[in-house]
């Protein structure tokens, strides 16, 4: 009790703040705005588009701030100086966040858009959940991507729900959504080995190290050749194709220094982070091109 007391309001904020996440508070939603804008072909009000940005936002809060409930006695040895096990905020805080993120998410998605997004991004919340309850631990880490997938979905479902299943530009969007997290999630997964537990699996087994980094590489591979696909199947411009191979090799190149020295963190999350800048980036240049292209 005595060490979730002992930080002012200025450590507290800061607490909430790592919380939510704010990285992937706002890189969520703009990858959902990226599929929203490819089935729209333009942007709808900015009304439309702030709604469904806080839709998608909250709904991605609640996966992440559960996860770290989840998981607060296990941070207490990998990452000790997180919200909830560092005491900045206490396990009851963080369960009324994801409460109010549940239902903040789903009522914007049922009041403001179709059945077809509230019910996706309803199933993405459950599942994510469900990852960090149990299939993480005994499915393994890639049980992760297909749900992180459906983000994707749900950005295409917001503004064109009657093409979700004769398009097959939403489907791809969806596995290079896959993909992604599938190199994402492997980057990071030495991180998580410590000294005093088993190596977590990735699915069904666990890989050592140099393996898990080895697998991260090679999805990124998968992802630059994946983004810099879509230039040639619809109509974005040579701008798009420029920031996401500028982008994707600097993000490669970062994962493959990793390799001979997996276990070093500050190469690890250097990697991570170059890849939810990949991320981003090729999310951004999709906004940032159909904008070009309609003004």
């Amino acid at each position: 009790m005595v060490a979730e007391n002992k930080y002012g309001l200025k450590d507290r904020i800061s607490g909430f703040l790592a919380l939510i996440r704010p990285i992937f508070f706002i890189l969520t939603p703009i990858n959902a705005a990226s599929a929203a804008v490819l089935a729209l072909g333009g942007y709808q009000s900015l009304a439309q588009c702030l709604l469904g940005f806080f839709a998608v936002a909250f709904a991605s809060c609640a996966i992440n701030v559960s996860n770290d409930y989840a998981d607060r006695e296990r941070d207490k040895r990998i990452w000790p100086a997180r919200p909830i096990p560092s005491g900045r905020v206490r396990p009851g805080e963080a369960l009324l966040v994801v409460i109010i993120s549940l239902i903040i998410s789903l009522s914007l998605a049922w009041f403001f858009f179709n059945p077809a997004t509230f019910f996706i991004l309803l199933l993405a919340i459950i599942l994510g959940t469900l990852y960090s309850v149990y299939l993480r631990d005994r499915v393994g880490y890639l049980s992760l991507p297909p749900i992180v997938g459906l983000i994707y979905l749900g950005g295409w479902a917001a503004f064109s729900p009657e093409t979700l299943f004769s398009s097959w530009l939403p489907w791809y969007l969806y596995l290079l959504g896959v993909v992604w997290q599938t190199a994402h999630i492997m980057i990071y997964y030495p991180m998580h080995i410590t000294p005093e537990a088993k190596a977590p699996p990735a699915l069904f087994f666990a890989p050592s190290p140099q393996a898990a980094v080895k697998i991260g590489v090679g999805f990124t591979c998968l992802t630059l050749l994946m983004g810099a696909g879509l230039f040639f199947l619809t109509s974005l411009g040579v701008l798009y194709l420029f920031l996401v191979i500028a982008i994707g090799i600097y993000a490669l190149l970062s994962g493959i220094r990793l390799l001979g020295d997996a276990l070093n963190r500050n190469k690890g999350l250097k990697a991570f982070i170059s890849l939810s800048i990949f991320r981003l980036v090729i999310s951004a240049a999709i906004l940032i091109t159909v904008f070009l292209s309609v003004i």
